[in-house]
């Protein structure tokens, strides 16, 4: 196959660094590929060849069984840290994949406890009858995939070269930050941007985060994604804070910048910490950035979560709770939570004109969002029509493409400095004119 390059012996060296684990290694027919006795770093999927599975025991040797293209081996000493059972040989020559114990340990840490439990007593009672099995009989290939295993092994295999790819991506900065404006419904001023990750795919082109952040967070990579993301946002957000001084009666003075956090970002790693830092090497005001965390991830861990956004909210960051409505989260863990912003999804928003009961949904969750004190943001705006009817019930801001499609930073650069608020109000004009005034007289 070519571009592969021959990587053997694999896992009687010393592990390899993580941005290389799941690149494809040839092994040449006889060559061996671990012996028994050793410490596993890596289990192996077969895209093709032949390899055996042996022990020698009293100056001679068994093969023990023998696995083919679209099997997994070596797996065990991954799951419990024991030494091999056993050792590896290619009989044909081999490409195959390697799959990390990080890799598994971050699969299995949010695995159901009870499937967790089946896996560990079945390695453990494969290695008790290993030392009773027989020689396999010479010259058995292996059983045919089933087509639930066939399809399992190709999964697997799409997982970790997306897997592969995250990390490439990572490495040579092909990811990018996109900005869609956020506008004060009333007055039409630009009020914020939110900073949308793009990857520009040497293969695919531009990819939408829906095609890559399930498999970033599922790898545990979203962590060093969300770190970069901080560190570009520490790049980007005071050309744009100075790009609306250019147009003060367009753009609001505190103007701001949101991003998008996730879970495993406020579990795993410091979130605060880092912006801090970055808030340090910039001199980035901390009021010119807000967090945005889905309704359904803070429900994952709302302890976790309150207590991680509670010190960004106290180093004085906005907090704002992404798709509400649709995460069914309970009411007492959204009133723990330092949340300074509601945004209305985006299915209620574009289906609230012709449907009563989404026009109802909106409207109560407008009203709960001025009821605890904090602005709402419809998602989803594509016409004037939602805009304007936004507006009369009282919603603070809005977003979509009625307003502008995420767009390069310099595209953002440009639409701030040359900001027009009124083709974009939509509020009464003596409510546009009272200025950052919302509904019922609040300032919000």
């Amino acid at each position: 196959m070519p571009g592969l390059a021959p990587a053997f012996p694999v896992d009687v060296a010393a592990p390899r660094p993580m941005q290389d684990l799941s690149e494809p290694v040839t092994l040449p027919a006889g060559a061996v590929l671990f012996e028994e006795g050793a410490i596993g770093h890596s289990a192996y999927l077969i895209l093709s060849g032949r390899i055996a599975i042996f022990q020698r025991r009293d100056g001679g040797e068994s093969v023990l069984g023998r696995r083919g293209a679209g099997e997994l081996f070596g797996e065990m000493a991954i799951l419990d840290a024991l030494p091999r059972s056993a050792g590896v040989r290619a009989e044909e020559d081999c490409v195959l994949v390697p799959v990390g114990a990080a890799q598994i340990r971050q699969r299995l840490a949010g695995a159901d406890p009870i499937l967790r439990l089946c896996l560990e007593g079945l390695i453990a009672r494969f290695r008790e009858t290993l030392p009773r099995l027989g020689p396999a009989v010479a010259g058995s290939r292996p059983a045919a995939l089933s087509p639930a295993a066939r399809a399992d092994f190709d999964a697997t295999v799409a997982a970790l070269a997306q897997e592969r790819a995250l990390r490439r991506a990572l490495a040579q900065d092909e990811f990018a930050l996109f900005l869609q404006p956020i506008v004060r419904l009333a007055t039409g001023r630009l009020a914020g941007f939110e900073a949308l990750i793009r990857w520009h795919d040497p293969e695919r082109g531009l990819v939408p985060p829906a095609a890559f952040i399930p498999a970033a967070e599922a790898s545990g990579l979203i962590v060093a994604i969300t770190a970069w993301v901080i560190g570009e946002i520490g790049r980007i957000v005071p050309p744009i804070l100075q790009a609306g001084l250019q147009a003060p009666a367009s753009v609001e003075t505190s103007l701001f910048v949101s991003f998008n956090v996730t879970a495993q970002d406020l579990a795993r790693s410091d979130i605060p910490g880092l912006i801090d830092a970055m808030l340090r090497r910039t001199g980035i005001a901390p009021g010119a950035l807000k967090l945005e965390i889905t309704e359904s991830t803070l429900m994952q861990d709302p302890a976790g979560a309150a207590a991680a956004l509670a010190r960004c909210r106290a180093a004085g960051l906005g907090i704002a709770v992404d798709d509400f409505g649709t995460g069914y989260s309970s009411l007492s863990h959204l009133s723990a939570l330092p949340i300074t912003t509601l945004k209305v999804d985006r299915a209620f928003v574009r289906a609230m004109l012709a449907e009563p009961r989404d026009r109802r949904i909106v409207q109560t969750i407008l009203r709960l969002a001025e009821e605890i004190g904090v602005a709402a943001v419809a998602e989803g705006i594509e016409g004037r029509a939602e805009a304007e009817a936004l507006a009369a019930m009282g919603c603070a801001l809005g977003q979509g493409y009625h307003f502008g499609r995420p767009m390069p930073q310099a595209d953002a650069l440009a639409a701030a400095a040359a900001w027009d608020a009124l083709r974009w109000r939509c509020g009464p004009a003596e409510l546009a004119d009272s200025g950052r005034q919302g509904a019922h007289g609040a300032r919000i």
